[in-house]
């Protein structure tokens, strides 16, 4: 009897590991990073116009620096989650407008600003690919001068990295 108890403990112990492992798998990254915006040429276009360049660390009012980069697209582009994430962000802010924000393994973060559409909410799990969000024109991107973009960031312990480095 005792027997069989131990071999029923074991068989539910390897069914439960062989569900959190394909759980797992569901989340399971293809790439380091994915570009947030599917491009039809595969080049990356960065935002540039009368109010300024979208590159990294490009100058902003008040000696600031532009802490991340501005991905030039069409209002209602489909914006995808870069990697697997916990989103810890999905609101509204002044200066982004509709912000997605998630948090991924290895202490990164990467923020998505002026989206016209959030599709994803705080405390949701997003796989690598998964659809965040569409590009808009919210926050300060409201400006009639300038070109619709994401506004794309991405950190690391709270220090802002040159996206560009990372995307695929």
């Amino acid at each position: 009897m005792r027997r069989r108890l131990i071999g029923f403990l074991l068989f539910i112990c390897l069914i439960l590991f062989l569900l959190y492992s394909g759980y797992q798998l569901y989340y399971l990254d293809k790439a380091f990073f994915f570009c947030p915006i599917e491009y039809k040429q595969d080049t990356i276009i960065i935002r540039h116009d009368s109010y300024g360049s979208g590159d990294f660390l490009a100058e902003r009012n008040g000696a600031r620096k532009h802490n991340g980069i501005d991905l030039q697209a069409d209002i209602g582009t489909a914006v995808y989650a870069v990697r697997g994430a916990k989103v810890i962000g999905a609101r509204f802010h002044k200066g982004l407008g509709n912000y997605v924000e998630l948090l991924h393994p290895q202490g990164y973060v990467s923020i998505y600003g002026h989206l016209s559409k959030v599709e994803v909410k705080e405390n949701q799990l997003v796989r690598q690919g998964q659809k965040i969000g569409e590009v808009g024109k919210t926050g300060n991107a409201g400006y009639r001068g300038i070109i619709p973009h994401l506004h794309f960031e991405l950190r690391r312990n709270a220090l802002p990295l040159d996206p560009m480095k990372f995307l695929k």
